[in-house]
């Protein structure tokens, strides 16, 4: 990792920058940095609505990010240790639908716990993937579902050969991890992608886990709990 780089926020420098620039926006949004709706102004601060601004050239698109979006990202993914990191918005949902929708199509079957997020259900809804649901065990006294266990989902695995992709939720809402570093060697041996929903990982576990070398092969949504990625 490349800690002096680390030390820069894209994004929010570019934003500092162009606010002193004192820009008159004629696009959306209609709040036009606070001016236009000054109760807005009044509620959020007028720092924050003035940087509340849309895609144009200083500030990158993500759609096509090219400067400081694409620059943000890669040190992203210098700070996990992966091999590339995308920006998304839309929350949880349209980060988990991407994940899914970028490995399966009508027809193609993906392993994932019966406990999922509602969001992959919906994925599945979009691209007409198959579901093979793995059933984690319950916790009994304390009445909540676990994660799954690597045995299940190898015996999915195996019965399922075909299956393009396995989904993990790691943690799951309750905090419990699976074991997604053999989950992840197990489905690369048989050519099988690996999905990992991380979304709670920041409330529950340290990020140094995640840096071992098999999570580069692996498609992951996490959440930003800080705006300096060399903290996380």
């Amino acid at each position: 990792m490349d800690y002096e780089r680390q030390q820069h926020a894209p994004i929010y420098e570019a934003l500092e920058r162009f606010r002193k620039k004192r820009v008159v926006p004629f696009d959306v949004p209609g709040h036009k940095r606070g001016r236009g709706n000054p109760e807005l102004a009044q509620l959020l601060g007028e720092k924050c609505v003035g940087l509340d601004v849309n895609s144009m050239k200083p500030l990158d698109n993500l759609c096509h990010p090219v400067s400081v979006i694409r620059e943000a990202e890669e040190l992203a993914a210098d700070a996990f240790g992966a091999a590339h990191a995308f920006l998304m918005v839309g929350g949880t949902t349209s980060a988990v639908q991407s994940m899914i929708l970028s490995v399966c199509k009508a027809g193609d079957k993906i392993i994932l716990p019966r406990n999922v997020h509602k969001s992959a259900i919906n994925a599945l809804v979009l691209c007409g993937a198959i579901p093979v649901y793995v059933n984690p065990e319950v916790n009994a006294q304390l009445g909540i579902s676990l994660g799954m266990e690597v045995s299940q989902v190898e015996k999915a695995m195996d019965e399922n050969p075909d299956a393009v992709a396995v989904l993990v939720n790691n943690p799951t809402y309750y905090g419990i991890c699976s074991d997604l570093r053999t989950i992840v060697k197990k489905a690369h041996a048989r050519g099988m992608k690996v999905l990992a929903d991380e979304l709670m990982e920041p409330i529950f576990i340290s990020a140094e886990t995640f840096l071992c070398p098999e999570w580069r092969q692996v498609l992951t949504w996490r959440q930003f709990p800080c705006t300096n990625p060399a903290e996380v």
